[in-house]
């Protein structure tokens, strides 16, 4: 301070001015170390939004492809072109080179050009060909860029096993959704240069992320057998005019589903224009009471507790019988002693009951998880359905009347599959399959999904035993219009009634066939379901020629061999077999005979036909393929039999089959009108008397006018 004191005025003023530069030196050099040094990075990213603007790169999603390489599900470039119309100088030249080559009206792009915004879509979603025309143009203001987009070639096939995907390119539904972790794209990022304006300029992108493709998907459907599934359920579903209908195809030693289809469908490339309730996977989410299919658990328990053998008998009430807490259970057909065997081919309820009583609640429960009813079986498909199987701590009085047939208990569809494969390969019960591996770009195998067995559900020994109870079915039982000549088929039939309304309803199935065919070799496991169809009900009716043609295909498909040559196709069209024209006048007879063109001879005198030459059931058509020469013998017919042999009833008015039905008896409950379409007890079985014979009648077809599909209700 002293110092200071002994400045004159001027060098204190030299003193104060020099300690001001500093200062204001020091403070702009803290200042530049701030923005330079402190804040570099802050400056530099927004230099960078204002010199460049990011973009994603387009990689592509994975493909799904069927089990031989086959496209199920593809990626298809599209372009969509954009104007900034401020830019385009001869407007009216400009819009007529691009609607020739956008392929749209000349008014409407003119009025694009002349809107006086800076920014307007001009096409979006054209194929590369119109894109490459509107870049040949070489338009100023006109550009185009690339957009993937999901494409479903086969369109409804197999549309609720893929699902479809959304609009950011993500799975939601069926395997896209399953999968779509390693099906997705991973999008890299560029940093994109730009001018002044915003607009995109040539210059040297800076990458900050990489892409790459999503992985490839191979499944376990087969193309070919997932075609011939789902045509052959559309024509039973349109037919018996169903509220929905489903077929699954599965390989039962290795639990691969080969074919899943549901109707009604959809077709994903659209998938907007359905019902989300149309997109429901029901083979997989929907479950419901099995009804006979179900009888399968308890004759396997049964047989695998050593508590019944295949000749034992039960008796059969005739019928109907109330059990002893007051339930009434009856039976399609009145039956008195059946063998175990019959029990379960002609699919008697109270034989099954019975039989459940001798299993006990337990045993009976312990089976059902056994064979995976109750529990989720590990598919890999959204929203699968575990079904219900109550803990038997909750089961009533009346649970044992009940679910030994199947029912006050529910699964799915799927559920139903795996259960009859466990049959099929020998007792194992096995995971379903859809995926078998996943690929990279290039092909190479990133992970492949093996077939897993869950648990045993019964010895090889009971399997097999049980096998041969299903080939029965199909021999001489409920199945009979199911058979192959060139196949042993093992399967069982459904017929359902439907809970409505807190109550089942009288009028209301799901009728359903499932089985595996060759049975002494099973190759596919087929199950049919369709949803209360209008007209025949019965599963084995409905569901079962289902069964048979997508058998028959499939095999055929494989070049399975068969036991014997194929049925030639004259012989399956004409099955007709001779009737019972005892008991009938000459008058009657004659009138019943001139449809199927025959002229029988007649001998002796009486009112009535009291012995014919050919048994009833007999075929109409001789080795030769004439029609055979019957002889009719007058008189007075003996007392009636207390049984008879059903007659082939199909073609005949309802005139024509009550009098061929009158010598045995039966009685016969008509359903629709029209001539008989089909016929229950099928022709050729033994009918006791008094018996009931139910008969689906239909309009006949003619060239003139074609009637609605399946029988009246």
């Amino acid at each position: 301070m002293s110092s200071l004191r002994g400045l004159n005025q001027m060098q204190r003023r030299l003193f104060l001015l020099e300690g001001l530069v500093i200062l204001c030196a020091l403070t702009v050099g803290a200042r530049l170390f701030l923005l330079q040094v402190v804040r570099h990075g802050d400056f530099e990213r927004r230099a960078a939004r204002q010199q460049f603007t990011p973009k994603e790169t387009q990689n592509a999603r994975g493909v799904i492809q069927d089990r031989q390489g086959g496209l199920l599900a593809m990626n298809i470039d599209l372009f969509n072109v954009f104007v900034h119309p401020r830019q385009v100088e001869d407007k009216s030249r400009a819009a007529a080179a691009l609607a020739t080559a956008l392929g749209e009206s000349y008014p409407s792009v003119l009025s694009k050009l002349t809107s006086g915004k800076s920014f307007v879509w001009l096409a979006r979603g054209v194929p590369y060909e119109r894109s490459r025309a509107v870049e040949d143009l070489k338009i100023k203001g006109v550009e185009a860029y690339r957009e993937q987009r999901r494409f479903y070639p086969d369109r409804e096939m197999a549309s609720h096993v893929l699902g479809f995907v959304g609009m950011d390119h993500h799975g939601l539904g069926g395997l896209e959704l399953q999968y779509d972790q390693a099906l997705a794209e991973k999008r890299g990022l560029v940093l994109a240069g730009r001018d002044a304006r915003g607009r995109i300029v040539p210059s040297d992108n800076k990458r900050v992320r990489e892409g790459a493709d999503g992985l490839n998907l191979v499944t376990t459907l087969d193309r070919t057998i997932q075609h011939l599934a789902q045509v052959e359920l559309e024509k039973a579903f349109v037919k018996y005019r169903c509220k929905a209908a489903s077929i699954v195809v599965m390989d039962p030693h290795t639990g691969e589903v080969l074919a899943l289809a549901n109707f009604p469908t959809f077709d994903p490339n659209r998938y907007k224009a359905y019902s989300p309730e149309v997109w429901k996977d029901r083979v997989v989410n929907d479950q419901f009471e099995p009804g006979s299919t179900f009888k399968l658990i308890t004759a396997a328990a049964a047989l695998e507790e050593g508590l019944v053998d295949e000749e034992e008998k039960f008796f059969c009430e005739n019928g109907a019988w109330r059990t002893d807490h007051g339930r009434l259970i009856t039976d399609h057909e009145k039956h008195g002693w059946l063998t175990f065997r019959e029990v379960f081919g002609y699919s008697s309820n109270i034989g099954m009951v019975k039989l459940g009583a001798k299993l006990g609640k337990r045993s009976l429960y312990e089976y059902c998880t056994r064979f995976g009813f109750g529990e989720a079986l590990g598919v890999d498909l959204p929203g699968e359905a575990k079904g219900l199987v109550r803990p038997v701590e909750k089961w009533s009085g009346l649970s044992m009347s009940s679910i030994p047939f199947g029912y006050e208990i529910s699964s799915s569809p799927l559920q139903v599959v795996a259960a009859y494969s466990a049959i099929a390969n020998g007792g194992v019960l096995m995971k379903p399959l859809l995926a078998r591996r996943l690929e990279d770009p290039k092909g190479n195998v990133i992970k492949t999904f093996e077939p897993a067995k869950i648990k045993r559900a019964c010895s090889a020994k009971t399997a097999k035993r049980m096998t041969e109870l299903m080939k029965w079915v199909v021999e001489k039982g409920t199945g009979t219009a199911v058979a192959l000549p060139a196949y042993p088929i093992a399967g069982k039939t459904g017929t359902a009634y439907k809970h409505m309304g807190g109550k089942y309803s009288r009028y209301n199935y799901v009728s359903s066939f499932v089985g595996f065919v060759p049975a002494d070799d099973p190759k596919y496991v087929i199950y049919i379901s369709l949803d209360d169809p209008r007209g025949l009900y019965w599963g084995g009716y409905t569901a079962g020629p289902v069964f048979k043609e997508v058998a028959k295909r499939a095999l055929a498909y494989a070049m399975v061999p068969g036991k014997g040559p194929e049925e030639p196709i004259a012989a399956v069209a004409d099955k007709r077999t001779l009737p019972s024209f005892v008991g009938l006048t000459r008058k009657q007879v004659d009138w019943l005979a001139r449809r199927d063109g025959l002229k029988p001879k007649f001998e002796g005198k009486g009112p009535k036909v009291a012995e014919q030459s050919l048994r009833p059931g007999s075929p109409l058509m001789g080795p030769d393929g004439r029609k055979v020469k019957l002889t009719l013998s007058l008189g007075e017919p003996e007392a009636q039999a207390t049984q008879g042999q059903m007659p082939e009833l199909r073609g005949k008015t309802k005139r024509q089959a009550l009098a061929l039905l009158a010598p045995l008896g039966l009685k016969v409950n008509f359903r629709g009108r029209g001539v008989v379409t089909n016929q229950f007890p099928p022709a050729g079985r033994t009918v006791p008397a008094g018996g009931i014979c139910d008969l689906n009648c239909d309009l006949p077809v003619t060239r003139a006018v074609a009637p609605p599909q399946g029988g009246a209700s």
